[in-house]
């Protein structure tokens, strides 16, 4: 999968936080950043590519990631929007809403 490609179909959409349901709209995507608008506040938030990019690849090598996990290594300030990013993308499935939890499954199995 091409991630930035799987990213940037994202763009215009809207999407909700996993366990609280926020709804925030996918602004922009470059590779170098995803700008979100979270509709509670109004205001654009950049998300930097490597914070995607981490957990994206931490989840494809070990086939399941967390909330915290997000948090803790790739995405400080934003793990629920980048866990709600990940969970839109082709192959990876979420298994808990409280605590999130999504797991990826390759296609070609």
């Amino acid at each position: 999968m091409d991630l930035w490609s799987e990213i940037g179909r994202l763009k215009g959409k809207t999407l909700n936080t996993l366990s609280r349901n926020n709804a925030f709209d996918i602004v922009e995507v470059s590779r170098h950043k995803v700008i979100i608008m979270p509709h509670a506040t109004g205001h654009e938030r950049t998300i930097a590519s490597l914070e995607i990019e981490g957990a994206f690849n931490e989840i494809v090598s070990s086939k399941e990631i967390t909330r915290n996990d997000i948090q803790k290594r790739h995405s400080s300030f934003n793990p629920a929007y980048v866990a709600a990013i990940l969970a839109a993308l082709p192959g990876i499935r979420v298994v808990s809403r409280s605590p999130i939890q999504l797991e990826y499954e390759s296609r070609t199995r």
